[in-house]
């Protein structure tokens, strides 16, 4: 397979921050900026922009665990920006493209527990995408 056989669209789907204390930002967003949350559970907070876009807040220390450098020293910036794509196919093809321009892999495409498929790569700033399949969005 070659780059130019696969297209995809390179829009950011989520930004996702890591925080200390997630009880206090989801108050901040939701109290003091009057955001209404998409999707509001233990964990983790969802809130839908107006572009569709969706900012998400998450615990700094299991966004660290879920891209898989928990334990790493590396230079992370506590956010992840996602691309999300219609198959899981569609997210095994783009990782593909990502090994043929020996781009870093933090971690191949596999099914989480939410019922996603996913995986992360990072660009030479140590910025993480995540590239997923929601079967819910």
């Amino acid at each position: 397979m070659n780059e130019e056989q696969i297209s995809y669209n390179p829009g950011i789907s989520f930004i996702t921050i890591g925080v200390k204390n997630l009880e206090l930002m989801r108050a901040f967003y939701k109290e003091k900026l009057g955001w209404a949350a998409e999707k509001d559970e233990d964990g983790i907070a969802f809130f839908k922009m107006n572009n569709g876009l969706i900012l998400a807040l998450f615990p700094e220390e299991e966004l660290a665990k879920d891209i898989g450098i928990a334990n790493a020293p590396i230079d992370y910036k506590h956010f992840s920006l996602a691309i999300n794509l219609p198959s899981k196919q569609e997210v095994d093809s783009f990782f593909e493209i990502l090994l043929l321009k020996k781009i870093s892999i933090q971690k191949m495409p596999e099914s989480v527990f939410w019922g996603g498929y996913r995986g992360y790569f990072s660009d030479p700033e140590n910025n993480f995408w995540e590239v997923a399949y929601n079967p819910f969005l």
